[in-house]
């Protein structure tokens, strides 16, 4: 299974605009002895987890709604075994409100960064092209 490091959440409040936010997140996936020569794709999922574990919170913490940051695919290859990912959304800031409520608290907010092993694809071959019926044509 492939690795995930250096994982590094970034939030720009009022970028590009007043009421937006800039959520970027930075991190290197890193493929295994196996996952190179096979040429190994994973599904890749960044997504903005409130942290509710500190004192004074429930103690679960849930992903965000609307926080998906990027979902698609990575394939790793001889020839590229690592790779250093930057994912960037712009969101509205009341997205990244994670303790809704009466009272005003501080939100705590992770990015967690999913890689999922996808199936080898099955291998698949079209035949020759063989037309019948329909009119005969001749020269």
């Amino acid at each position: 299974m492939a690795s995930i490091s250096n994982v590094l959440l970034r939030i720009f409040e009022g970028v590009p605009a007043p009421g937006q936010a800039l959520v970027q997140v930075s991190y290197t996936v890193t493929a295994t002895l196996h996952d190179a020569p096979h040429q190994q794709s994973y599904r890749e999922l960044v997504q903005l987890v409130g942290d509710d574990e500190g004192a004074g919170e429930d103690g679960h913490s849930e992903l965000i709604a609307n926080g998906t940051i990027f979902d698609g695919t990575v394939t790793f290859s001889t020839s590229a075994v690592a790779f250093t990912q930057i994912r960037e959304r712009t969101i509205p800031v009341a997205i990244l409100d994670e303790d809704p409520g009466p009272f005003i608290r501080p939100d705590e907010i992770r990015a967690r960064v999913t890689l999922t092993a996808l199936p080898a694809p099955s291998p698949t071959r079209d035949s020759n092209l063989v037309r019948r019926g329909g009119p005969v044509v001749t020269v």
